[in-house]
């Protein structure tokens, strides 16, 4: 034989035996250990025994692995490594897994357990009872299907769902279908949920209703932390109390101080009050009815029919002595109504009188009539307009012709409203007037000014249409 082909066989003999050791190996690899026979009080093999089972009763033991399994009776199947259990059937696992049912099929070389008729397990912290689970000793997984309830004696809570999955490893459960918790201070109505009983924490997957004495809650993604107190809704969130709703993309909840924080998307509606107001931050503290508002802010409110609309940087609301709401914003103000708009820096709305307070360079257009002064206040009457006061350097100004205004100014004022139309003008020191008359054909027919310290305006379709002086 010539070298080359001696090297070449050499080759291939090495690679042979190579590949023969390595299937060797995974041959090793694949192979379970064997069930063992620790304790029954008869063995034996007769007619009614399956065919390659021994046939074990009385007191059964059985060991495989790290795992005890104890039942009344069993058949033990030595060349398939698995055996048929019955009767007080009990797995044990270290101080991971203690379970227990009627019946049992173990399979030792894929190291499953099925297990039937009255199946719990008991973890210390909570209790899984169901009639179905297959339990994965590879992922110390256990699966139930056909409906499970878990009880947690820490938490005094029940679960029930179609569907569980139970991680040994890390104490969690996962629940699908009909899912339903019920705590002594609320319940849980989810599709999904993932719940970790010794670190009382719930993780919500999809359509979520939370209900309580106190409100009720929706989401479709979230979870609680029972132990902090805290919680996160998030995807069509909803927060809804007696009085008083929030919604936003997101909500961070404290329960114990009962405070809400939304972002994003934020809608807060006072029912009591049919108003509500739309922003990308909100604040709601239940225990004393306060709320706060910012970043991209929107107000409406109904008003007998008609919508008050409001824009501003922020807004605060909260509760007066009478229960009724009071509202303030700051900075950029701007409303609109059918029969008034307006601008300020800082507006505040007494829910209870119907009165809205303008601070800093307010100014209201009503009508052809646009009103300025330092501050002014406004009276509401059936959800319109009904008088305003007008403090220093009041003044109204309205367009008559082109280039020519009547004008009414004084040091305070009060603006009396009728059908939305301001009708009547007190001036209270310092009055002036400059006002254009018509003929009966509407001709013009000059201009007069008048100076007087206190005066009243009579105006009929926004001309001035009499005035009373006053010493």
């Amino acid at each position: 034989m010539s070298g080359a082909r001696f090297l070449i066989t050499l080759f291939l003999l090495s690679l042979g035996t190579t590949m023969v050791g390595q299937e060797k190996k995974e041959e090793t690899k694949k192979k379970r250990a064997e069930i063992q026979l620790i304790h029954a009080d008869r063995f034996t093999r007769d007619a009614t025994t399956p065919k390659g089972a021994s046939k074990l009763k009385g007191d059964v033991q059985l060991r495989h692995e790290d795992a005890l399994m104890y039942c009344d009776s069993a058949y033990l199947y030595e060349k398939s490594n698995s055996l048929d259990a019955f009767g007080h059937v009990r797995i044990v696992e270290g101080d991971s897994l203690n379970l227990t049912g009627d019946s049992l099929f173990y399979d030792g070389d894929k190291r499953v357990a099925k297990i039937r008729g009255r199946v719990k397990i008991d973890d210390g912290a909570s209790v899984l009872t169901t009639n179905f689970l297959d339990y994965y000793r590879d992922s110390e997984m256990g699966h139930y299907y056909g409906g499970g309830t878990i009880d947690s004696k820490k938490e005094k809570t029940n679960l029930t769902s179609k569907i569980g999955y139970y991680y040994t490893n890390t104490k969690t459960f996962h629940f699908k279908k009909d899912v339903v918790m019920k705590h002594p201070d609320y319940t849980i109505v989810t599709d999904t949920m993932q719940y970790a009983p010794d670190r009382e924490k719930t993780w919500f997957f999809g359509p979520t209703n939370i209900d309580s004495e106190e409100r009720h809650i929706y989401c479709e993604l979230g979870w609680f932390d029972q132990l902090k107190d805290e919680a996160v809704f998030i995807k069509n969130a909803r927060i809804q109390t007696e009085s008083q709703v929030m919604e936003g993309d997101t909500i961070e909840y404290d329960e114990a101080k009962k405070i809400g924080i939304g972002k994003c998307n934020v809608v807060m509606i006072d029912t009591a009050e049919k108003f509500e107001v739309e922003g990308d931050y909100a604040r709601y503290e239940e225990e004393d009815s306060t709320s706060f508002m910012t970043k991209n802010l929107l107000m409406k409110q109904d008003m007998d029919g008609d919508t008050f609309f409001l824009t501003a940087d922020t807004l605060y609301t909260y509760p007066d002595t009478n229960g009724k709401r009071v509202l303030k914003t700051y900075h950029h103000v701007r409303f609109f109504k059918s029969d008034m708009q307006g601008a300020c820096d800082s507006l505040m709305y007494l829910t209870s009188d119907s009165i809205i307070y303008m601070y800093r360079d307010p100014i209201l257009w009503s009508d052809d009539n646009q009103l300025t002064a330092d501050s002014i206040h406004m009276t509401m009457k059936g959800g319109a307009l009904d008088k305003m006061y007008m403090n220093l350097n009041a003044f109204i100004i309205s367009k008559e012709d082109t280039n020519l205004y009547n004008q009414i100014k004084g040091r305070n004022m009060v603006g009396y409203f009728k059908d939305q139309d301001l009708h009547k003008v007190d001036v209270f020191l310092d009055g002036e007037t400059v006002y254009y008359p018509r003929e009966e054909d509407s001709t013009l027919i000059g201009v007069n000014k008048t100076e007087c310290m206190n005066m009243t305006i009579r105006i009929d379709s926004n001309q001035i249409d009499k005035i009373t002086f006053y010493a």
